[in-house]
């Protein structure tokens, strides 16, 4: 009788065990999360541009532009919309001058134009806009042929004719423009050497 009792006494104590890890594993696998579960969050974007820059866009210089060959046409950057390749020659800015002097603009056409250079400072007196220039010099004569012709023949909006005419100055001087050549001599320079191109149609420089 002892030796039947002794083994159910250990089968019983081995089942109670197995059933208390079995019982300790469940209450492991399916705790509930912890009230204050820990978070990993990654730290916010710094801004390594100098105080000048931050919050604004990267500076986009003429030679950032590239170069394309005459005739191209290259992607406008905001727009969209498919620009017309530059030159930046005389003979260009020539026939630019030659479109202010013979495409009309209705009033609106006109609004249009004025609302795309006015947002431009003119390369040559920045206190004024290209819209109006200081003075009707060859160089504001061009970008405002070039104006009428894109709104006549090309259908261009005010945003377009903007991003164009900022093309055509930088293919004119890649250098850039000191925006004070009027006051520093500058009306009978070249375009392309920081001037106002002159003033007489017949002799653009």
């Amino acid at each position: 009788m002892r030796f039947h009792i002794v083994p159910a006494i250990v089968a019983l104590g081995l089942g109670l065990a197995l059933t208390g890890c079995a019982r300790s594993e469940g209450s492991v696998q399916g705790s509930a999360p912890s009230a204050t579960p820990a978070t990993h969050l990654s730290a916010p974007a710094v801004d390594q541009r100098s105080p000048s820059h931050a919050g604004h866009g990267p500076t986009v210089t003429a030679a950032a532009m590239g170069q394309v060959a005459p005739g191209q046409i290259v992607p406008a950057a905001a727009s969209g919309v498919a620009l017309p390749a530059f030159s930046g020659t005389r003979e260009e800015t020539a026939r630019f001058i030659e479109y202010f002097r013979n495409i009309p603009l209705t009033p609106e056409q006109e609004r249009i134009k004025v609302e795309a250079l006015t947002a431009i400072p003119a390369p040559c007196c920045a206190e004024n806009p290209l819209s109006t220039c200081c003075c009707p010099c060859n160089m504001a004569k061009a970008a405002w042929g070039l104006s009428a012709w894109l709104i006549t023949e090309k259908g261009f909006g005010a945003e377009q004719v903007r991003e164009a005419t900022r093309a055509w100055l930088a293919a004119t001087n890649p250098g850039g423009f000191s925006g004070d050549a009027c006051h520093s001599g500058g009306c009978s320079r070249k375009i392309s050497q920081n001037g106002c191109g002159g003033m007489n149609e017949a002799e653009v420089l």
